[in-house]
């Protein structure tokens, strides 16, 4: 059961979210699920800390269609679910809040829209990336979009290694013999459990631009 906390007066995130009141602040733990279809009020929610993934549901196997990282925002009111790749804290306000902030301030609502609009543009990079690239170009532009995100070359992974592996698509094994191949070839290398050092971005460049065809 996730815990809820009192929420602060400051917020990461786009700065028209501090014009809404102060929301429901919440720790999810890894695995656990932060937003189901239709199992609550719609919601904006805002991840504060940790790393979590959107997911399709197909069945027998779910498609990770973006990630949320610290500042990053989501609306509930669509088919995805999100959940935690490691432990999260988020802040969230049901939709109402949002509506009638853009009623009042319509100015606000094209920051709004084009926040929501980026998750949108990096699930159609991420389903591309599942239908036409290989799993290696796909970890090595991941590897490349973290060390943009992250704002350096020292990267910290997510907790759980099967969430990654599945949200690019693959198994845990196939995951650490990619890690490991790329360790070979001089293009990164390990700094603890959870940490890996980009050494060559040009190499990772090259094989991101593989394709499947």
């Amino acid at each position: 059961m996730a815990a809820e906390h009192p929420s602060p007066s400051g917020r990461p995130g786009p700065g028209w979210l501090a014009r809404l009141e102060p929301g429901r602040r919440r720790d999810y733990g890894t695995g656990q699920a932060i937003c189901l279809p239709g199992t609550e009020e719609n919601r904006l929610f805002l991840l504060e800390h940790g790393m979590a993934r959107i997911c399709l549901n197909g069945g027998a196997r779910d498609l990770t269609i973006g990630y949320l990282r610290p500042g990053g925002i989501f609306v509930t009111h669509t088919r995805a679910w999100v959940a935690a790749l490691e432990p999260v804290r988020v802040m969230s306000w049901p939709v109402r809040d949002l509506l009638g902030l853009i009623a009042a301030e319509p100015e606000f609502a094209v920051a709004a829209l084009r926040e929501i609009g980026a998750v949108l543009h990096g699930a159609f990079d991420l389903i591309e990336d599942l239908a036409f690239r290989p799993v290696e170009a796909r970890l090595a532009r991941f590897l490349l979009a973290e060390r943009i995100s992250q704002g350096g070359d020292r990267l910290c992974l997510p907790e759980r290694t099967e969430g990654l592996a599945e949200a690019l698509g693959t198994t845990r094994q196939t995951l650490s013999s990619l890690v490991a191949r790329l360790v070979r070839d001089g293009a990164i290398r390990r700094d603890g459990r959870r940490h890996l050092v980009i050494l060559d971005p040009a190499r990772l460049e090259k094989i991101a631009d593989l394709s499947g065809g």
